[in-house]
């Protein structure tokens, strides 16, 4: 059972027990970021040259917009939930009970339990 609470990007998020990787269950925040890299990274990239075109003065506020942009149309833990990365958004006063809910409802394994490959 995983809890993403603030954020967890590219490679650390499948080698902390993703989905992938087999987590039973994986529950976010509502502000958690689950994604490839932070909005204004990944903006720094797919816009380098719109953002070299831009005059000096005006580049800051068009990396700002283009990174909040960005935000809304792929990050969010909703975003997560739409791929499957992500089970379910919790409210964090909930997080006890999902994660006892989680675990009992987890299925019973026999034998050698394995720990996940870092």
């Amino acid at each position: 059972v995983t809890l993403v609470t603030r954020k967890t990007y590219g490679g650390a998020y499948i080698a902390m027990n993703s989905r992938s990787l087999g987590a039973t269950k994986v529950f976010a925040w509502p502000d958690a970021e689950v994604a490839v890299m932070g909005a204004k990274a990944a903006v720094g990239i797919l816009h380098k040259k719109k953002l070299a075109a831009a005059p000096d003065h005006e580049r800051e506020a068009l990396h700002e917009e283009l990174a909040a942009e960005h935000e809304r149309i792929a990050g969010g833990v909703d975003s997560a939930i739409d791929i499957g990365v992500v089970d379910e958004k919790i409210d964090p006063s909930h997080t006890r009970g999902k994660i006892t809910q989680a675990l009992a409802e987890a299925p019973a394994r026999r034998g050698r339990h394995k720990n996940i490959p870092l």
